[in-house]
Parts: structure tokens; C-alpha cells; sequence
């Protein structure tokens, strides 16, 4: 083996790639007409496992390609997802049999409208059927099916991939183990759809685009090449443009690769996009470009039925990733295709991570994005447990540790086998892994904080990144047996309406809290004048965000006004422990406890 080759190798992880075609000679349906034949352009990665249960089928955007990872064999080009396929990466090809195929319609060696139309002889051009995304993937299965590809361990996608991605789960519910849906929606906003029917509008004004009946020499380059600049202005966000180009000007006489040369300067983020543009006509086509967007239109995944009655089939076990800064496809928009899929029972998390760069960041080497991508997909090793610094349920190694998890022991013996759990501020999802485990319970956590939403993941907890409040308004009444509020209320906002909202949701709510009213508490501020600080109470008041510091008093004093109210429910069991945390108390709680913890029961159940 040559030093080049052995370079590109290690450079490439997977090392030199060629592209395959796979031909179906049959009469293939679409939604908008049929094809008599077609061919999809694909490479694989990996081996395909003796019980054939490692398959990954990776689905790319719009403008992407089957050449996903590895160094191109012809030109020397990387994957455009190399940094996170392949061996020991994120998706890991010594252990998985990975797949990517250039999609139906598509222009880097799949049948569409670049291609020969059998019957004129010539390419079909506006031609072409109709395309959808369910075409898309219809075609997919029948390379799958070539490959002796039984089932999908999972199906991963961004942006066009992830909505390839949501119709695999819903067109072949049975066939997909699990799915990462990331930085996509279930429908376009108006405001998308109006963005690609400028780009569409800049082709079909372009003077050579000749109605789609263009000569490959002659083509619309400079109206693909203003769509491209249109469409690559939505893949940034304002930060990032600002911070890599701000104002900044340069000289661009006698510069190469500028579609003007008017003026002796540009700004810099204009030189940037005549450079997208003027790069994208080399590799792609216009009549394509018309075809992919309008498919991406037409997708929708709500329309009449609405977006539970679309999913209502899924069995995949499904992790929806959005990205803040991401305007394109925004958080609120990835997050609704989770939130539907919770709603239902279905297994499914959704994590948002916080990145400046826009719609484009899952093509970024970031290590947060890709540590979750492998947590999903293999779960957490020793490594990885360590690095959250936390033990397995039982083996709490500090006094504080011990202390968190006192609360959650109760609440894990008050649950039954195979009840559904809520969990309102889950943290790592330990007491949710612990049930799963040893009750066969069926959870869902919720917390604000990525890198604990993350660690759910590592435990192969369904959770949803977000408010509480948000995620008890979108589930349907008595949609679980219990909500568990493990020293959260002294965290909320107007707890009050959450604990009503909770009553709703589940037939009974676990709530623990740390008992301000405990003497040691008391004779602080009667000795001191202060409030305490411990293991428990860690910052001083200047340092800690705002708490709802409470009494045992005080919360049966609530509950007795509440059950008043509309809400008809009743305190069921209640456990004490003092100060350790360990030893129960049951005379004067008030004043000795130093941790209540109360079963609210609604009186229909």
C-alpha cells in the first residue's frame, strides 16, 4: 500500500469509497406517476451482521449525495458525513453495516431528471414525475431489499433526510427498530415554501433555462446559482454570519469566482455566497433543484388528519434533535413531531442543542451533537458513565448523592409493574432506568438541561429537553399512572398550576421536597440570623436562583385549599425522613423531618 493511500485511509476512517449502482428493471409507481425503470447511486460501509440486525440507513438534504463518508476513490473527496461515520466514530462501521443512497430524482447518479427518459431518448428534464418524499423512500426499500437488508437497526436523517426519516417510520413501522430525525419538520412553514419558490422562480427566469429543456452546455447557471444563494442564506443564522463575515470588505479586481466584478470591494458575506452559488452549479442541475424543493413543499405530515393520526402507527423507538439558532426547520417545529409521537404513548425523545450556526450545525464536527447520536444508538459504556459522575441507582458514593436519591427509593417501591411514569425534572433518568429495569414501567422524563437529557438517552430513557409546563399542557388526562416531582416544586414557577396540571395528566403524583421548616434550619436563623448553608442549601443567597422554600405545614395547608377547588384529590401516603435522610420520622414531621415526601391520589381512581 502506497503512503498516499495509506494517508487517505487514516484520514478517511473508512478509507477509499467507489459508488454502486443498484438497477430495478420493473415498473416502478409514484405518488404522481410512474418510472419503467430506475437506479439509485449508493455506497455502503461496514458489514452486514450474520442475523442481519446492524443496518443503518443514512438519508441526506437536498443538495447531498449517497458519498457520506470515506475518501471518493476518483477524486479524493471526504463524505460529507465523515467526521461521524465511521470506524469508532459516532456511527460506528466496525460495529454497524452502513448505508446512503442518493435519493430518487436526485442528480449524483440516481434516476432523475438529468437522466434518459426511455421513451423520447432524451433526459426528462420537467418531465420527470412529480416527486415526493414517500417516492423517495419507496425506492429506498428496494435497494434495502437487493442488499438482503431485513431490517433497519435505524434510519438517520437531517434536514430532507430527517423528513425521508419520519415517512421510513410511518410508511415501514415494523421494519425500523429506531430513527434520529434531526434539524427537520413535519410540513414547511409559509414562510419556507416562500423562500424556495424565489430560488424555483430565479431558475425558471433564467434566460437558458429554456422552459427545463436546457443542453447540459447551456445551462441556467446563473439563476441556480442565485437559488443556491437564497437557500444557503437559511442554512446560517444572523450569529454566525456576523461573527465569520461581519461588515468586512475586501478587494475583489481580478478575483476569480465572482458572478460580478462591479466595484472595486465587496462584502465579505457576498464573496462567501457568490462562492456557494457559483460552486453549486458545478455539481448540481436546475431542473433537480425545482423538482427536490417542490417534494419538500408538498411533504406534510399534518394536513387533514393531523400529525398524531399520521404517526399513530410508529413502533420505532424515535430521537428528534433541533438546533436553536436554526430558523430554517426551528426547535418548536422538531420539537411538535416528539411532543405528537409522547402524546401517543410512543417511545420518543427530543433533545435541543444549543449551537450558533444555524440550520447547517448537524454537518459541523460538533462533540455534543455527536456524543448523542452514539449514545442513542449504543448507550452509555463505563466511560461515558463516569464522565456524567454519577453511580447506578443504590450506589450513591457521597452524602448529597444519598440524599437525592432517598426520595426516589420511596417513589420507586410506590410504583407498580408496568405502569407508565412521568418524570418532571428526571435529571439523568435514574429512577426512570431503575423502573424500566426492575418493573418493566414505561417513562418519560423531563428536563431543561441538555447534558442531563443527554444522560436519559445514554440510558435509553425516552425524554423531552424542555418547560414542565410545556410538557404537561401538550399531554392528554390520565395519559400516566403517576407524575413524580422528585424536589422540583421547590424549583417551579406558579407551582400551584403545575401540580393541577399534573392531577390531570396522572392518576397520582409523587412530590418530594426538602422540609424548610426542619429545627437545624430553624435554630440557624434563631442563633445566626441567616439562612443555613449545607449539602442541601449549597449557595448563599447572593449565588442560588429564586426557591420556593416550603414547610410540611405549609404543603398540607395547599393541598387541603386545593382539594377544595375544582381539583377532587386526596393525600395518600407520606413519608418522613430526618435530617440523614434514611431514618423515617413520624412524630412531629414539621419540625423533625428533614424530607417529606406525599402520594397525591385523585379520588376517581
Amino acid at each position: 500500500m502506497s503512503n498516499e493511500k495509506e494517508k487517505i485511509e487514516n484520514e478517511g476512517g473508512v478509507g477509499l469509497v467507489s459508488p454502486q449502482i443498484f438497477k430495478y428493471p420493473h415498473k416502478f409507481s409514484m405518488v404522481h406517476g410512474y418510472l419503467d425503470h430506475f437506479q439509485l447511486c449508493y455506497e455502503t460501509y461496514g458489514t452486514l451482521n450474520k442475523n442481519k440486525s446492524n443496518a443503518i440507513l443514512i438519508c441526506h438534504a437536498l443538495t447531498g449525495d449517497h458519498h457520506v463518508a470515506g475518501v471518493h476513490s476518483k477524486d479524493k473527496r471526504k463524505g460529507w458525513w465523515d467526521h461521524a461515520v465511521g470506524p469508532g466514530k459516532a456511527i460506528d462501521t466496525s460495529e454497524f453495516f452502513v448505508i446512503c443512497s442518493n435519493c430518487l430524482g436526485a442528480c449524483q447518479g440516481s434516476t432523475g431528471p438529468t437522466s434518459i427518459n426511455p421513451g423520447t431518448g432524451e433526459a426528462y428534464g420537467m418531465s420527470f414525475p412529480e416527486l415526493t418524499i414517500k417516492d423517495m423512500v419507496r425506492a429506498q426499500k428496494h435497494l434495502l431489499d437487493f442488499l438482503a437488508v431485513n431490517s433497519l437497526y435505524s434510519v438517520v436523517g437531517g434536514s430532507m433526510g430527517g423528513m425521508q426519516a419520519l415517512q421510513w417510520i410511518i410508511e415501514y413501522p415494523s421494519f425500523v427498530e429506531r430513527a434520529i430525525i434531526i434539524a427537520a419538520t413535519a410540513q414547511h412553514s409559509a414562510q419556507t415554501i416562500a423562500f424556495n419558490e424565489v430560488g424555483r422562480t430565479s431558475i425558471m427566469g433564467d434566460p437558458k433555462w429554456n422552459n427545463g429543456g436546457y443542453d447540459q452546455k447551456f445551462r441556467p447557471e446563473m439563476g441556480l446559482a442565485v437559488a443556491r444563494m437564497m437557500a444557503h442564506i437559511t442554512y446560517l443564522s444572523d450569529e454566525s454570519m456576523s461573527e465569520r463575515f461581519g461588515r468586512n470588505q475586501r478587494d475583489v479586481q481580478n478575483v476569480v469566482g465572482e458572478l460580478t466584478d462591479e466595484g472595486k470591494t465587496k462584502f465579505e458575506v457576498e464573496s462567501y455566497l457568490h462562492h456557494q452559488g457559483l460552486k453549486f452549479v458545478d455539481r448540481f442541475d436546475a431542473n433537480t433543484y425545482i423538482k427536490l424543493t417542490k417534494a419538500l413543499d408538498r411533504f406534510d405530515l399534518v394536513g387533514k388528519d393531523k400529525l398524531d393520526s399520521n404517526l399513530k402507527n410508529v413502533q420505532s423507538k424515535v430521537m428528534v434533535i433541533g438546533f436553536t439558532s436554526d430558523w430554517l426547520y426551528t426547535p418548536e417545529q422538531n420539537k411538535k413531531i416528539a411532543e405528537s409521537l409522547q402524546r401517543m404513548g410512543k417511545n420518543a425523545s427530543y433533545l435541543e442543542i444549543n449551537h450558533k450556526d444555524g440550520h447547517d450545525s448537524f454537518l459541523l464536527k460538533s462533540h455534543r451533537f455527536l456524543r448523542l447520536l452514539n449514545l442513542f444508538l449504543v448507550g452509555a459504556s463505563q466511560e461515558e458513565l463516569s464522565r456524567q459522575k454519577v453511580r447506578k441507582y443504590r450506589q450513591a458514593i457521597t452524602r448529597s448523592e444519598m440524599k437525592k436519591e432517598s426520595d426516589l427509593k420511596v417513589i420507586g417501591n410506590w410504583v407498580n409493574k408496568n405502569e407508565k411514569v412521568l418524570d418532571l425534572g428526571c435529571g439523568r433518568g435514574i429512577l426512570l432506568q431503575h423502573l424500566r429495569q426492575a418493573k418493566d414501567v414505561i417513562g418519560l422524563g423531563v428536563d431543561y438541561d441538555t447534558d442531563k437529557a443527554s444522560a436519559c438517552i445514554s440510558r435509553g430513557v425516552s425524554v423531552l429537553q424542555g418547560d414542565i409546563r410545556d410538557a404537561l399542557s401538550m399531554l392528554p388526562d390520565n395519559s400516566f399512572d403517576w407524575v413524580v416531582f422528585s424536589r422540583m416544586v421547590e424549583e417551579l414557577d406558579q407551582p400551584c398550576q403545575i401540580i393541577k396540571d399534573a392531577l390531570r395528566v396522572g392518576k397520582r403524583v409523587a412530590v418530594s421536597f426538602v422540609n424548610h421548616g426542619y429545627w437545624k434550619n430553624r435554630m440557624h436563623f434563631l442563633k445566626y440570623g441567616s439562612r443555613i448553608t449545607n449539602d442541601v442549601y449549597r449557595q448563599d443567597w447572593q449565588n442560588s436562583h429564586p426557591l420556593n422554600h416550603l414547610s410540611v405545614k405549609e404543603f398540607e395547608s395547599f393541598c387541603r385549599s386545593l382539594s377544595k377547588d375544582e381539583n377532587s384529590f386526596r393525600i395518600g401516603r407520606k413519608i418522613f425522613h430526618r435530617g440523614d435522610w434514611k431514618t423515617n420520622c413520624c412524630f412531629l414531621p414539621n419540625s423533625r423531618a428533614g424530607l417529606a415526601i406525599y402520594e397525591l391520589v385523585r379520588d376517581s381512581t
